[in-house]
């Protein structure tokens, strides 16, 4: 019968064989989680409804999210605006098809069958456009409008197939406590970090203290302007979508390079 020093010496060896064990496997699930962004280049230019010239940019290290039209869900009916404004391209560069939609509080939209399937066909229409590889959808749903969005992209994913890149944009707070988002059918939600009215300071805040999103979809990408501070949260993996309210210029996108380069 083995003593008891002998027992403990055992016991201390099986652990110092567990414990990086246990450590590595720890490090490869974290290292092999699904990273939530879109296939392509980690810098990506918005280009919005306005006449832009981006034939400067670098097909292999960048895309392009440019807006193809616009939604406005009304009371009684839906519009829809194609963008009307030109748009200058590099050839090969990766195109993601935007579409925004938007409502009005003061006078609710009707959300009915008609509105549903004219908002659908506007989305699928946007994805063939030319060249395009991807689907962006820019709508911050209030929340008597959530049940209409989420049967809009569990919809949209079934016409599309299961591998089609759908990307979505976000407010900050659907990716921190308001988490309505977690279990749509998307590939990325984008955490927009401008213009973030009250809800600034203290996503700001927490941001600072956290690091990181709670929700698993906002963690592959962010949305930020040049005209605003940039969070201190973005790492090699991330994707980051840029808007600019002014054209863009060779000059202003040398800047962001530079920018992203150091790090955000």
């Amino acid at each position: 019968m083995p003593g008891p020093t002998r027992r403990i010496r055992k016991f201390r060896l099986i652990a110092l064989f567990l414990i990086p064990c246990a450590f590595w496997f720890v490090w490869l699930w974290y290292a092999r989680r699904p990273i939530h962004r879109l296939p392509g280049p980690r810098l990506v230019y918005w280009a919005w409804e306005r006449s832009e010239d981006l034939r400067f940019l670098n097909p292999q290290t960048e895309g392009v999210a440019f807006l193809t039209s616009s939604v406005e869900l009304l009371p009684d009916s839906t519009r829809v605006y194609p963008r009307m404004q030109p748009l200058l391209l590099p050839p090969g560069i990766q195109l993601v098809a935007v579409v925004r939609i938007y409502s009005h509080a003061a006078s609710p939209a009707a959300l009915d069958a008609q509105q549903f399937e004219e908002t659908l066909q506007t989305l699928l229409a946007a994805t063939k456009e030319p060249r395009v590889s991807a689907l962006q959808i820019d709508f911050d749903a209030r929340e008597s409008e959530r049940t209409f969005y989420a049967k809009l992209l569990h919809e949209l994913r079934a016409r599309l197939g299961p591998s089609y890149p759908i990307s979505i944009t976000a407010l900050a707070s659907w990716c921190i406590g308001d988490r309505w988002i977690h279990d749509l059918p998307i590939d990325e939600a984008v955490p927009m970090l401008f213009s973030m009215g009250k809800e600034e300071v203290p996503i700001r805040q927490y941001l600072g203290a956290v690091g990181r999103f709670p929700e698993p979809l906002c963690r592959g990408s962010l949305g930020i302007s040049t005209g605003e501070p940039w969070p201190d949260i973005a790492g090699n993996r991330t994707r980051v979508y840029v808007f600019n309210a002014n054209a863009w210029t060779p000059a202003a996108a040398d800047g962001l390079r530079s920018k992203l380069h150091r790090g955000i």
